[in-house]
C-alpha cells in the first residue's frame, strides 16, 4: 500500500502527505534492519519526493513541504551507517527531489536547512564514491553504490547547471570535495586508494559530472590536476630512465619489476581523463566552445601571467615545468595542457630510445583521445563566438599565431610517430588517426596542416602502400584516407593541388584499374595479395565517401562513381567470398549515407539506378542458395544488415534533402525531365523483394539486424504507403505478418515502429476508399491488435502515443468494428462497478458528436482523451 500512497493525494490532503512523509522517515530509521521493508518505505519516500502538479495551491505550498521532507531525511540519514541495501533508495529520493522541484522552491528553503542538505548530499557523494570503488576492486556483482553514485553525480549535475539561481559561490566548496574524493579514489596510495579497470566509455557520465564540478571550483581542481601529472610524469620518466640502465646491464627485459610502472600508468589514466572532462565537453555535432567557467578561470588570472613564459612553457614539451624560469607565473590552463604534451613527449623518447615494450598503450590512447578532444575546443580559437576572451589562450592558440602552428606541427608529428610504433595496437592507432580527421576536418586547420612538409610525406607513404602505414587495421587505413581526402581540400594554389590529388588520388585508381584490367584476373583474382588489394581499395573507397562534406561532395561523387560500376563487376567474381562482398556492398552503403542528401534528381537517379544494379546482382548470386551452418547464418546476417542500410539510406532521401537550398553540383546538373528511369521506390521496394523472404524469426534474434529490418520497413510504410497494396501477394503477407510479429512479440522499441507503420497504412485505404483490398482486411485485424494491447495488456507508457495514433486512424477506418470490440469487452463484464467505469471511460473517449475522421483538431483531442482513459482504467483489465 505505501508504494502507491501518493496516487490517492489530492489538494485537500496536502497535509496528509505533509504528516506521512515525516511519519515515513521516522518509520524508516526502526524498519531499516529489514531490508524488505526498508526498500517499501525508501520507495514510498521517493514517490513523495517527486510530487507536482495542482496538490499544491501554490509555491509557498511547495516551498513549506519540501523543508518538511528535507527536515525528515536529514533526519532520517544523520547518525546512521548506510546499509547496501539503502545505498539507491536515498539516492532516488535526492535525485526526485532535485529534479522535481523548481530552483525557485529549493532557493526559497531556509538558508541553514538549505547548507544542510548540500553539505548531506555532498558527504553522501563521497562516501558512495568510495564504496563503487571498492566493488569495483571486489568485482561485484550488485554494483549497488555505483548505481547511487551515478544518481547522485547527475543530481549535482543537474545543480551545477543551473547554479545561476543559487547564491553564488555555494557549491565551490562541495565541489572541491567531490572532485578531490573522486581523483583520490583513482590513484594508487599513498595519494589515493584504487584500482579501477579503464573504460572511458564506461565511465563516461560520471566523468561528465566531474569534470562540471571541477570547472565549478577551478581555482583548487586545474592546479591540483596540473600539480599531480606534472608529478607523475617526472616519475615516470625518472622510472623509464632507471629501467633503461637495467636493461643496459642486463639483456633479460623479464627482470623488469613493472609494479611502480603500472601505478604511474593508471594515474596518469584517470588524471588525463578528468583533465580532458574538465577542460573540454564532447560537442556531438555542435559547435565545441571552451566551457564558460574555463575562460573565466584564466580572464581572471590573465593579470598574473607572463604570455612569453607562458608560451615557452607550452613550446617545451621536453623539459619540466618546474625547470622553466617563472614556471609559477604562467596560465594555469595551458600549464595542464602542457602536462598532457610534457607525458607525449616522455612517451616519444621512450619509443626512440627502444623502451616501447616497457610503455603502456592505454596512456598512449589517453594521449590522442585528450589531444583532439582538446584540438576541436581550443585551438584557432575563433574569438567571435565569445563574449570575452583569455588573452592567454587567444595569444597561444587563436588564428594566425605561431602557438598554433607549432602544435599543429607537434601534433601531426606526435601522428605520424604513433602510427609508425603503435601500427600493431588496433585501438591506440584508430584514437591516433582521429586525431588526424579533427586537425583537417575544418579548413582553418587543415590550411596549417598541409604546409608541414611530413603531411605531405605520410600522404605518399600511404599512397604507396609503404610499410609501416599497409600494416595498419583496415579501420584505421579507413579513417586514415578519410583525413588524406580531408587534407585535400584545404587552400592550395592549383597546380599544388593538382599534384596532391596526383599523389593521394590516382595512385589508388590507377592501380585498382591495373589489376582488374589484366587478361587473367578471373585467374589471380582468389591469390592472397590480389584480395588483399582489393580490400585496401575498398577500404579506401569507404573513407573518400566518409570524407564528403558539402564543399567537396561534387568533386567525390565523380570520382567515385567511376569506381562503383567497377565494385558491382567484383560481386560477380568474389561471390563465395562473404567478407569481400559485404565490403563492396559497404561502399555503396557510406556514399549513399554521406552524398544522398546533397544530390540533385540527375545525380540522385545515377546513385538509385547503380545501387539497383547492385541489389540485381546480389540476387541472382544468392537465388535459391542454402545456408546450413552457423557461419553462413552469420555471413547473411551481415549481407541483409547492410543491404537493409542501404535502402534505409536511400530513404534518407525524403527527409534529409540539401540539394535545392545548395547548390554544390551548379552547372553539372541537367533535369531529367519525364524520362526518369529509376527512383527511390524502385530500388527500395526491389530491395524490399530480397530482404524479406530471407527474414526468418532466427536471423531477427539478431538485435542489430531486427531494429534496422523493422526501422525500414516503418519507412517505407511511412514514405511509400501507396505502394503496399501494390506488393506481390506474398510479399504483402510477409510485411503484414512481420508488423504483427513486431508489434506482439519483439521489444517495446520495435512494437513502437511497428505501430507508427499502421497510422499511414490506414490513411491510405481512407484515401481509395476501397474495401475489399488485403490492405483494408489486414487494418482491421491489426485494430484488435491495438486495441487489446491499450486495453487488455499491460505496455510502455511511451507507447501510449504511438498506440493512440494507430487507433484513431484505424478506429476511422473501422468504426462499426471498434463499437464491436467495445460492446464485446463490456458485455463480457461481471463486475458492476468494473462494467460501469469501462463504460463511463469509453464514453469520454470518443465523445464527440462527430463521428471521427482523419482529421488532425479530432485526433488531438482523442490523444488526450485516451491518457484519461488510460490513466482511469489502465491496468484494470490487464491478463497477467
Amino acid at each position: 500500500m505505501l508504494l502507491h500512497c501518493s496516487r490517492f493525494f489530492s489538494e485537500r490532503r496536502l497535509r496528509i502527505a505533509d504528516k506521512l512523509a515525516a511519519v515515513l522517515t521516522r518509520v524508516h530509521r526502526k524498519i531499516r534492519e529489514d531490508s524488505d521493508m526498508a526498500q517499501d518505505s525508501l520507495q514510498c519516500l521517493a514517490q513523495l519526493a517527486s510530487m507536482h502538479g495542482p496538490i499544491f495551491p501554490d509555491e509557498s505550498a511547495q516551498v513549506t513541504y519540501l523543508a518538511h521532507l528535507v527536515e525528515g531525511l536529514l533526519n532520517m540519514i544523520n547518525g546512521i551507517e548506510i546499509e547496501d541495501s539503502e545505498a539507491v533508495g536515498i539516492s532516488n529520493i535526492i535525485s526526485n527531489l532535485i529534479s522535481t522541484f523548481p530552483r525557485s522552491v529549493l532557493t526559497a528553503l531556509p538558508n541553514e536547512l538549505f547548507a544542510s542538505f548540500i553539505n548531506c548530499l555532498t558527504l553522501l557523494t563521497c562516501s558512495f564514491g568510495r564504496s563503487a570503488a571498492l566493488e569495483e576492486v571486489l568485482d561485484k556483482d550488485d554494483m549497488v553504490y555505483m548505481e547511487a553514485y551515478d544518481k547522485l553525480l547527475e543530481s549535482w549535475l543537474t545543480l551545477v547547471q543551473e547554479d545561476e539561481h543559487f547564491p553564488r559561490g555555494c557549491f565551490v566548496q562541495p565541489a572541491v570535495q567531490v572532485f578531490n574524493s573522486y581523483i583520490q579514489c583513482h590513484l594508487a596510495a599513498p595519494d589515493g586508494t584504487r584500482n579501477l579497470e579503464d573504460d572511458r566509455e564506461l565511465f563516461s557520465d560520471q566523468l561528465a559530472s566531474i569534470g562540471m564540478l571541477g570547472r565549478i571550483a577551478a581555482d583548487h581542481c586545474i592546479p591540483l590536476l596540473t600539480g599531480l601529472l606534472e608529478d607523475r610524469v617526472t616519475r615516470l620518466h625518472g622510472q623509464l630512465q632507471r629501467h633503461q640502465q637495467h636493461l643496459m646491464a642486463s639483456a633479460d627485459p623479464g627482470t623488469v619489476d613493472r609494479k611502480v610502472l603500472d601505478d604511474l600508468y593508471e594515474d596518469i589514466h584517470w588524471l588525463i581523463l578528468v583533465s580532458g572532462y574538465l577542460l573540454a565537453d564532447d560537442p556531438q555535432g555542435e559547435t565545441p566552445l571552451i566551457p564558460s567557467e574555463v575562460m573565466e578561470y584564466s580572464i581572471k588570472h590573465s593579470t598574473e601571467v607572463d604570455i612569453n613564459t607562458t608560451l615557452q612553457l607550452l613550446g617545451s614539451p621536453g623539459e619540466k615545468a618546474t625547470s622553466i624560469p617563472g614556471c609559477n607565473r604562467t596560465d594555469s590552463v595551458i600549464r595542464l595542457l602542457s602536462a598532457v604534451l610534457r607525458t607525449s613527449e616522455v612517451e616519444s623518447r621512450a619509443t626512440r630510445a627502444s623502451l616501447t615494450e616497457l610503455l603502456s598503450p592505454q596512456m598512449g590512447k589517453d594521449i590522442v583521445w585528450f589531444l583532439r578532444r582538446w584540438a576541436k575546443t581550443y585551438l584557432l580559437v575563433d574569438e567571435k563566438l565569445y563574449g570575452q576572451i583569455s588573452m592567454p589562450l587567444s595569444t597561444a592558440f587563436g588564428a594566425d599565431t605561431e602557438g598554433a602552428q607549432w602544435i599543429v606541427g607537434y601534433l601531426l608529428e606526435k601522428v605520424i610517430n604513433n602510427l609508425s610504433v603503435w601500427s600493431s595496437e588496433p585501438e591506440l592507432a584508430n584514437d591516433t588517426v582521429e586525431l588526424l580527421v579533427t586537425l583537417v576536418e575544418k579548413r582553418e586547420r587543415a590550411n596549417i596542416v598541409v604546409q608541414c612538409e611530413n603531411w605531405w610525406s605520410l600522404a605518399k607513404q600511404f599512397a604507396s602502400r609503404s610499410p609501416p602505414l599497409h600494416m595498419l587495421s583496415s579501420t584505421v587505413q579507413r579513417t586514415l584516407m578519410k583525413a588524406l581526402v580531408l587534407g585535400g581540400f584545404a587552400h592550395m594554389d592549383s597546380d599544388t593541388k593538382q599534384q596532391y590529388w596526383a599523389e593521394v588520388l590516382h595512385p589508388l585508381q590507377q592501380r585498382f584499374l591495373n589489376l582488374i584490367n589484366q587478361e587473367n584476373f578471373a585467374q589471380i583474382c582468389q591469390e592472397e595479395a590480389v584480395k588483399q588489394e582489393i580490400v585496401a581499395t575498398l577500404e579506401a573507397l569507404c573513407g573518400i565517401a566518409e570524407a564528403t562534406q558539402i564543399d567537396n561532395v561534387a568533386s567525390l561523387f565523380s570520382f567515385l562513381m567511376d569506381f562503383l560500376s567497377s565494385c558491382i563487376g567484383l560481386m560477380e567474381v568474389y561471390r563465395n567470398s562473404p567478407e569481400t562482398v559485404n565490403l563492396i556492398i559497404e561502399v555503396f552503403v557510406e556514399v549513399a549515407h554521406k552524398q544522398i542528401c546533397y544530390l540533385g534528381e540527375t545525380k540522385s537517379m545515377k546513385l538509385y539506378e547503380v545501387c539497383l544494379t547492385l541489389l540485381q546482382v546480389y540476387s541472382k548470386n544468392n537465388l535459391g542458395r542454402k545456408r546450413l551452418d552457423v557461419a553462413a547464418e552469420e555471413d547473411q546476417y551481415q549481407d541483409l544488415l547492410l543491404i537493409m542500410e542501404l535502402l534505409t539510406n536511400l530513404l534518407s532521401k525524403e527527409f534529409i534533402d540539401f540539394s535545392d537550398t545548395d547548390e554544390v553540383f551548379r552547372g553539372q546538373e541537367q533535369s531529367s525531365g519525364a524520362g526518369r528511369a529509376v527512383s527511390a521506390a524502385d530500388v527500395v521496394l526491389y530491395g524490399v523483394n530480397i530482404v524479406l523472404p530471407l527474414m526468418s524469426q532466427d536471423l531477427l534474434k539478431f538485435p542489430s539486424l531486427c531494429n534496422q529490418y523493422y526501422k525500414l520497413i516503418t519507412f517505407i510504410c511511412e514514405i511509400f504507403p501507396e505502394k503496399i497494396p501494390q506488393l506481390p501477394e506474398e510479399l504483402f503477407k510477409s510485411l503484414m505478418c512481420s508488423l504483427e510479429l513486431g508489434m506482439t512479440s519483439m521489444s517495446s522499441e520495435i512494437s513502437q515502429l511497428c505501430l507508427e507503420a499502421l497510422s499511414p497504412l490506414a490513411e491510405q485505404c481512407a484515401k481509395t476508399q476501397e474495401k475489399d483490398t488485403p490492405l483494408f482486411i489486414a487494418t482491421r485485424h491489426f485494430l484488435k491488435l491495438v486495441f487489446d494491447m491499450l486495453v487488455l495488456q499491460k505496455h510502455n507508457t511511451e507507447m501510449t502515443v504511438a498506440a493512440g495514433e494507430a487507433l484513431y486512424t484505424l478506429v476511422c477506418l473501422h468504426q462499426a468494428e471498434y463499437s464491436e470490440l467495445v460492446e464485446t469487452l463490456l458485455s463480457n463484464q461481471r463486475d458492476a462497478v468494473i462494467y460501469q467505469r469501462l463504460a463511463d471511460a469509453f464514453n469520454n473517449l470518443t465523445a464527440s458528436s462527430t463521428p471521427p475522421t482523419m482529421d488532425r483538431k479530432q485526433k488531438v483531442a482523442f490523444l488526450k482523451s485516451l491518457e484519461e482513459f488510460v490513466a482511469n482504467v489502465g491496468g484494470l483489465l490487464c491478463v497477467k
